[in-house]
Order: C-alpha cells, then structure tokens, then sequence
C-alpha cells in the first residue's frame, strides 16, 4: 500500500557506564493509516508518494571509509561499519538515521531499529571508531564526540549516493522525509547535527533524543530556537547523566516537543535489546512519533498522546 506524505555526562558516569544486551519480543501497535494531505510551502505544493513496505525487510552492513579524517595518529582515516535496515518493496521510504552511545553498537538497538523498519522506513546505524563497544579497548576515546556529528553526514552522503540511479538503493529513499535519533553520547552527538553551527544538518526534519547530553563544540553555538519537532526520553533514574541535567537541556528547545519523564527509567534499557519495563512505549511512541513527522500521518499525533501518557509510567510535556 502506498501513502501520500507531504515535505511539510554528570559525564563520569556516562564514560564509566557499559550498555548491555537483552531480549525483547514486545510488539508495537499498528500505525493507523493516514488520509492524503498537502502543504504549500513558498507558494508551491511538494507531494511524495511514500511506499508503507510489505512488513519485512533486510539488514546489510556496509562499512564507509572516510579518508579525509583520522581515526587517531596512527590511522588515517575513519572505517564506519553501518548497518541498514531496508523495507521490502519498491520505496520511496523515509530514512531514519541512529546513533549509538559511549560502548554501544548499532546491534544493541536491532529490536529497536526492526520495529521501524517493518513500519517502512530505511534506517541507517553507523558504529563510530572510537566510542563502539567493539573497538580496541586502547583505541576508545568518549572525546572523539567531536567527531561523530562529522562521521553521521559522510555517512547520510553515502547512502543518498546509493539512492542515485545504479546505486544499490535507487529510488528506495524519500530524501525530503528524513529523522535521526540518538543515545547518549550518540543524543550528544544528534543536538549538534539539529542545533550548533558546528554541524547543523537541516536534511533531518525531526528527531528523537534519548537519555541525550549536549556537549560543546567548535565553534558551540547551539540555537534552540530552530522550529524542528522533536521527541525526547528521559529516565529518572537514569545513573549515567542526572535527569535534571537532561531537563535543563530539553527546556531550551523550543518545539514543537514532546518531553517523556520515564518513571524509575535507565539509561540505556528501554532503547536497547533489554528487557525493561518501558520497551512498549518505546516501541509504540517512536513509531507514533516517525509517522505523525516523517508521513504527514493525521491520526498519529493523537496516537503519540495516548502512547506517551501511560499513567504511573511517564510523565509527559507537550511544546507546540
């Protein structure tokens, strides 16, 4: 079936805390299906005819090499394994770009990332040189943060090059319907590709932070005043970076926002392949989220509500 969407830590125990792997076979509501809808922006109405996917889809890693940037001294370049999630049939599909945290890895998120991708999204996971959990201990570095915002564009620039005509992705990517979403020190690395000067991406149309840090940068000119929608996770007993640094963080983004307080939430539990007893909502209010910004979906901004509000479970704001 095909839909028509519009363009329309403290940091100690951040780098101290190791992500853990789990199993989880929680399943995600169904997304409701939308109603065709247009937008004029600049005096011009841009429609794409976004495929939903049949339910299934593949995973590939293929590993960038960006010979431009050093890994360290000894190694001149920067080697990017990255998963990607493609849905079965013909596109073109929103993309969802995620970033890992300090000793993740995109495989920590597969229960995550295969919810979205059953639901007709192409997601991209790149595992940063330094901060992946399967890098040579002597090699991870928690400052090489400074890097990944660099790291997460040359990948988006590779895989759009596979979207291109001959590419192993032609046609499959709907280049005006993009997201990103992080983790930690991979939130950290997500604030700056939404907000600094630094590193501002502005082919990502919404985001998601998750128990996410912002860190400085050069030049560190964070401007939360951009208009962007975003959807934010935050535990209260998140160990790794105190929920009130995060809250004082999400209060300066100006929406639209939805802000989730996860009651006696981890760190890294509910996003990763753990069983924790937020993964539902997880599941549901990500998916929710994707398709009210990234399909134009018109039930899905009601949907996001019903899933976020869950009671003795979250405690919810909402920033037009």
């Amino acid at each position: 079936m095909r839909r028509t969407a519009v363009v329309g830590l403290v940091t100690i125990g951040l780098f101290s805390l190791g992500c853990s792997n789990g199993d989880d076979t929680d399943a995600p509501a169904p997304a409701g299906e939308p109603e065709p809808s247009t937008t004029t922006m600049d005096s011009e109405t841009t429609t794409t005819e976004l495929d939903d996917g049949d339910g299934t889809f593949t995973v590939t890693t293929e590993t960038f090499t960006d010979d431009s940037r050093p890994t360290s001294e000894s190694i001149p370049q920067r080697s990017l394994p990255t998963d990607i999630y493609v849905p079965g049939g013909d596109g073109p599909f929103p993309l969802i770009m995620h970033a890992h945290g300090m000793d993740g890895t995109s495989a920590k998120f597969s229960e995550l990332l295969s919810k979205w991708a059953e639901a007709g999204y192409i997601v991209v996971a790149p595992n940063f040189p330094r901060t992946n959990g399967d890098a040579d201990p002597a090699l991870r570095d928690v400052g090489d943060y400074l890097n990944q915002p660099g790291d997460v564009t040359y990948v988006l620039d590779q895989v759009l090059a596979m979207n291109e005509p001959g590419g192993a992705l032609e046609g499959k990517i709907a280049t005006d319907h993009m997201g990103i979403s992080g983790l930690s020190l991979g939130g950290a690395t997500t604030y700056p590709l939404l907000y600094n000067s630094c590193c501002q991406d502005d082919r990502y149309v919404s985001g998601i932070l998750m128990s996410a840090l912002e860190l400085p940068f050069d030049p560190d000119v964070y401007d939360y005043s951009r208009r962007i929608p975003i959807l934010v996770f935050a535990g209260t007993a998140d160990a790794a970076i105190p929920y009130e640094m995060q809250q004082d963080i999400v209060a300066k983004i100006a929406g639209p926002k939805w802000s989730v307080t996860l009651i006696d939430g981890q760190h890294s539990q509910p996003f990763e392949n753990n069983p924790a007893p937020q993964d539902q909502i997880v599941f549901d209010s990500t998916l929710d989220f994707w398709a009210l910004t990234l399909r134009d979906d018109p039930g899905a901004a009601d949907r996001l509500l019903a899933d976020i509000d869950v009671e003795g479970e979250t405690t919810v704001e909402v920033t037009p």
